[in-house]
């Protein structure tokens, strides 16, 4: 800029000069325009330093302003340098704090489940040191109830003894005013001894038939009513070379026969089934005794449980029943039987040999009974009689 300024100047300072040259002026004019020149020179020479400071400010700003933005670049790559080390510092004291907390972490960890397996191991051993103690307490415990029990047991066992063994002893009274023990309660009270008590009394060999007959009538007595050891003393009363009738009596063990009767339940039916066959079929010495009781109570049981296949083998009997006069009831239920079983036979086999002459309900009943399976039986029986009555009466 500067030179272009120069050359500037110079040329018109030629023209200056040359110009005159060709016009010739005086040298007045010449010198005015030389003084002229000059004033201009020195002017341009202001205005040339004037334009230098201009620039050199301008140039000088520049440079400020460079060396400012130079100072911020450097400043600011600085601190991002700074802020990056600082960052790399933070992250790597963290790493480092991280590691060493998770290792004081761990450590503590380490300790505190050593120190709690300890614990829990101390604990266990002293929970098992108390388990196991409880349980030697509760054994004992156990073993002295377990004991307790078995007195008790004995003890109901030999109650019940002396209570059923009271039943064979008769009524007593005493010289000193004392009140006669009531049999109808003493009944009541064996009803409600305990069925362990009487299953003890009849298992235990040391007691006498008639006691242990006496607890198998009680149970079979019960509701439910256990008929198994009645039926077992029934059964070995029968059996060849047995004193079980002489020890008990046959008026017991028939009554025990009749006491089965009440007990309408599959178990008595096939129980009675059995005894009465054995009584058909082993030609046993006692037959004449147990038989007609036995066809009786399982004529009861039968109707009740509707068993008809017990016809066959109770018309069987009929011949061999021994039937006295007050028990017409009980030929009657007979009858009854072979009329709702559709078996007529039995009915004319009860009217033939058991209740011509002899018991005339029973007679009239099997009649009736008769008129609806076979009424030319019934119209020529009662012919018959009449017939029998009339030579009776003339022969008289």
């Amino acid at each position: 800029m500067k030179k272009f300024i120069s050359y500037l100047l110079l040329i018109d300072l030629l023209s200056v000069v040359i110009l005159p040259s060709f016009a010739q002026q005086n040298q007045n004019a010449l010198q005015q325009e030389i003084e002229s020149l000059k004033k201009q020179i020195s002017e341009i020479q202001t205005q040339l330093r004037t334009v230098e400071n201009v620039e050199k400010m301008e140039l000088a700003a520049k440079l400020a302003e460079a060396q400012a933005k130079l100072a911020n670049a450097e400043f600011g790559k600085f601190e991002r340098k700074l802020r990056d080390a600082n960052d790399e510092w933070l992250k790597s004291w963290s790493n480092w704090f991280t590691v060493i907390l998770g290792t004081f972490v761990v450590i503590l960890l380490g300790v505190a489940a050593v120190f709690w397996f300890w614990l829990s191991m101390k604990a266990n051993q002293l929970i098992a040191d108390r388990v196991e103690k409880s349980l030697t307490r509760f054994k004992e415990s156990v073993e002295q109830v377990d004991i307790l029990k078995d007195q008790l047991r004995l003890l109901r066992k030999e109650q019940a003894a002396s209570m059923l063994e009271a039943t064979f002893q008769p009524d007593f009274g005493s010289e000193l005013g004392f009140p006669r023990e009531n049999k109808a309660r003493r009944e009541k009270a064996l009803k409600e001894t305990s069925e362990e008590a009487l299953f003890d009394v009849f298992d235990d060999k040391k007691y006498l038939l008639a006691v242990k007959h006496k607890a198998a009538e009680v149970l079979a007595q019960k509701s439910p009513p256990l008929v198994a050891p009645l039926l077992q003393l029934l059964n070995s009363a029968i059996d060849l070379n047995s004193n079980t009738t002489a020890a008990i009596g046959q008026r017991p063990l028939r009554n025990s026969i009749s006491i089965l009767s009440g007990v309408e339940t599959p178990e008595t039916y096939e129980g009675l089934m059995k005894f009465l066959n054995r009584l058909l079929t082993e030609n046993s010495e006692h037959k004449d005794t147990y038989l007609t009781w036995t066809v009786f109570s399982l004529a009861y049981v039968s109707i009740k449980l509707n068993k008809r296949e017990s016809a066959s083998i109770l018309r069987r009997t009929i011949p061999h029943l021994d039937v006295r006069s007050d028990e017409d009831q009980a030929l009657k239920n007979l009858a009854r039987l072979f009329d709702i079983f559709n078996e007529p036979i039995g009915v004319k086999e009860i009217l033939t040999h058991q209740a011509a002459g002899k018991m005339p309900e029973v007679e009239d009943q099997c009649l009736e009974l008769l008129q609806k399976h076979d009424p030319n039986f019934v119209k020529e029986w009662k012919a018959q009689k009449k017939t029998t009555n009339t030579e009776n009466e003339e022969s008289s």
